[in-house]
């Protein structure tokens, strides 16, 4: 698995990501019934943020964190009240221990439909009977801005082409977890629609993705200085109130029969 975001101020971006309403885990966890000792996992935790939501709203529960970044884990032991965390590959390696709940929130577009169903399947193996998969991921991230700029669109594409994982892997998300094993696979979609104040505060979300993954581009575009060029041609399009900008979030649950 890889994770083109990186660099210190990573963390400190997802958490204010968090704060965007388009990205609100109150709306995400919509209906999802989480009782006192039930043992949640979330997988792929990043900085944690997950974790603290669940140790603010909810009472009783064991909560778990595992990422690959050792950075965010350092992260999200610093501000994290009683979650615990560890270090693991949920990919390529089976989950130590059990779980009544297993979240994987914003993870999927980083991997392709098959590794994903390799996650799902270690997933599937450290549920309780009952127990319950919530997975969450953005549908179109970068790619839904609706630019007439042909060499723009030309660039997007170029991204998405060298990108090690999918971009659009979330309308999968259903079929790969029934293909997991996962039964009662249900699923909502919400729009994330970015105007106003919205877009400027995902406008500058893009700016630190950008800065955070500039590697990455500098190998797509040959320089940091045409990685550059692509990053104000795309953030200036961003800009216009007259480009759409959104993603459909998918909100996926499964069940452990």
């Amino acid at each position: 698995m890889t994770y083109i975001l990186s660099g210190k101020s990573e963390s400190a971006r997802l958490d204010a990501q968090a704060e965007i309403p388009q990205f609100s885990l109150r709306r995400e966890l919509e209906g999802i019934d989480l009782r006192p000792g039930t043992r949640v996992l979330d997988a792929g935790c990043g900085s944690g943020i997950l974790c603290r939501y669940l140790e603010e709203h909810y009472r009783g529960l064991a909560i778990y964190g595992c990422d690959l970044s050792r950075p965010s884990l350092a992260h999200a032991r610093s501000v994290s009240g009683v979650s615990t965390f560890f270090h693991h590959d949920f990919i390529g390696t089976p989950l130590p221990g059990a779980y009544d709940f297993i979240f994987n929130r914003l993870v999927a577009h980083h991997l392709t439909a098959d590794l994903l169903l390799k996650g799902f399947k270690n997933f599937f193996g450290s549920l309780s009977s009952g127990g319950e998969v919530v997975v969450i991921d953005p549908d179109g991230l970068l790619l839904n801005i609706g630019t007439l700029d042909p060499h723009l669109r030309e660039q997007i594409g170029q991204v998405s082409r060298a990108f090690s994982g999918d971009l659009q892997v979330a309308r999968a998300i259903p079929q790969l977890l029934t293909q997991a094993g996962f039964q009662n696979v249900s699923w909502r979609i919400d729009v994330m629609d970015f105007q106003g104040e919205a877009r400027q505060l995902e406008v500058a979300q893009w700016k630190e993705r950008f800065e955070n993954s500039i590697e990455f581009y500098v190998g797509i575009f040959g320089t940091e200085l045409e990685a550059r060029r692509f990053f104000r041609r795309y953030l200036d399009e961003a800009s216009r109130a007259d480009v759409s900008m959104f993603y459909n979030k998918f909100i996926v649950r499964g069940t452990r029969p």
